[in-house]
C-alpha cells in the first residue's frame, strides 16, 4: 500500500469513530403536569381583566363612551370576580345610569 492508501485507510477509521461521537439518541419523556391552572394569579388576572374588558364595551354600547372614562376609573379598584359578575349582569339589567353605577360604587 501506498502512502496514500495509508493516510487514507487512516482518515476512514476516524470518520467512522467520530460519527459515532455524534450517534446520540435523546429520550424525551412528558412530564405530568399537577397545577391546576385556574389557582393561579395569572388565571385570576386574566379573569378580572377580561371581565373588565367586557364591562366596558357593555357600558360603551348601552350608555355611550362618555360614561366609559368614568367607569374605569373604578372597575381599577375591584379586584373581587363575584363582584365583577355581578357588575356585568347589571350592565344588563339597569334602565338609567344612576342604577347601574350603584351597582359599582356598592362592593360589600
Amino acid at each position: 500500500m501506498g502512502k496514500f492508501c495509508q493516510i487514507y485507510q487512516k482518515l476512514k477509521f476516524k470518520k467512522q469513530n467520530l460519527a459515532t461521537l455524534f450517534d446520540v439518541k435523546i429520550e424525551v419523556k412528558p412530564m405530568p403536569i399537577q397545577v391546576d391552572i385556574r389557582k393561579t394569579f395569572l388565571y385570576k388576572w386574566g379573569r378580572e381583566e377580561g371581565l373588565k374588558e367586557a364591562i366596558l364595551l357593555g357600558v360603551q354600547i348601552k350608555f355611550g363612551k362618555s360614561k366609559v372614562k368614568e367607569i374605569k376609573t373604578l372597575l381599577e379598584k375591584v379586584d373581587d370576580l363575584n363582584h365583577l359578575k355581578k357588575i356585568k349582569r347589571e350592565i344588563i339589567k339597569a334602565k338609567i345610569w344612576d342604577d347601574f353605577i350603584k351597582v359599582v360604587r356598592n362592593h360589600k
